[in-house]
């Protein structure tokens, strides 16, 4: 290979390498400038406020659970069953205890609002005097949950929002997917303003056209890059409006709730 004896020698091509990749840098760099000030003229006005919820229960090292459960959770069967995981107390009904695990698993079963299910959840039998007799553990797929009765049906879905990896290091980028419910009608347009701690994000979904509606049971996916002004945390709810417009010319506008999920 001709040069390769070469290569970092003096002053030439390694001046240019060093050249080329800090004209990379300063591209990047002016690239997400630009990028975060067009979004910033767009993005939408706060919807709503933002709310902190935590997981139900009583968290596994919070002193308010009863000394009943505290000790029930120090049992050595409990332990193994627990594997090092939190598992919050639920409560104790008819000499059973109810204790739950919750690894982040966000799911919108009426398309506006989220909930948190149980991973897993350990029941544990207990004597008269509430020490441990047994106990069992039920997966994500044995653990029933109570559902409240859905309200009035939304046009479009929240799939999930997501954290995701971003193509600037650094810079949070955030994906939001929605979905039409089978037996909806199709939709031309959408757009969705999410309020976040600072302002709020525009998601706009230049897929979802007149050509190409966005159909029952389909889906549709924003992603965008976190204005510099906003910020967002684990375990509160925020509101995000959702509008766009039908097949037929009609629009539609409401408000949903979402839980930011995966994030680091």
């Amino acid at each position: 290979m001709k040069g390769s004896d070469k290569w970092g020698q003096g002053g030439g091509p390694k001046v240019r390498v060093e050249f080329v990749l800090a004209v990379l840098v300063a591209a990047t760099l002016v690239g997400a400038y630009f990028y975060i000030e067009g979004n910033r003229l767009s993005s939408g006005v706060r919807v709503g406020t933002v709310t902190t919820i935590s997981t139900t229960g009583v968290q596994c090292d919070d002193s308010s659970m009863p000394q009943a459960a505290q000790a029930v959770e120090q049992d050595p069967t409990f332990t193994g069953l627990s594997e090092g995981l939190c598992y919050n107390y639920l409560g104790e009904s008819q000499a059973t205890m109810t204790f739950a695990s919750y690894n982040g698993t966000i799911a919108y079963p009426c398309g506006d609002a989220p909930l948190q299910s149980p991973a897993s959840e350990i029941l544990v039998n207990v004597t008269g005097s509430q020490s441990l007799l047994s106990a069992r553990l039920l997966n994500s797929s044995q653990v029933g949950y109570e559902q409240q009765a859905c309200g009035a049906s939304v046009p479009v879905d929240v799939a999930s929002v997501t954290d995701v990896e971003s193509t600037i290091p650094a810079v949070p980028q955030l994906n939001v997917t929605l979905s039409l419910p089978t037996g909806g009608t199709s939709v031309a347009s959408l757009k969705a303003v999410l309020t976040l701690d600072g302002g709020s994000q525009t998601f706009r979904f230049g897929g979802v056209t007149s050509d190409s509606p966005l159909r029952p049971s389909a889906s549709a996916s924003s992603t965008e890059i976190v204005l510099p002004n906003l910020s967002f945390n684990a375990d509160e709810v925020y509101p995000m409006a959702v509008s766009g417009n039908y097949v037929d010319g009609q629009a539609f506008s409401y408000l949903v709730h979402v839980e930011i999920a995966q994030i680091p």
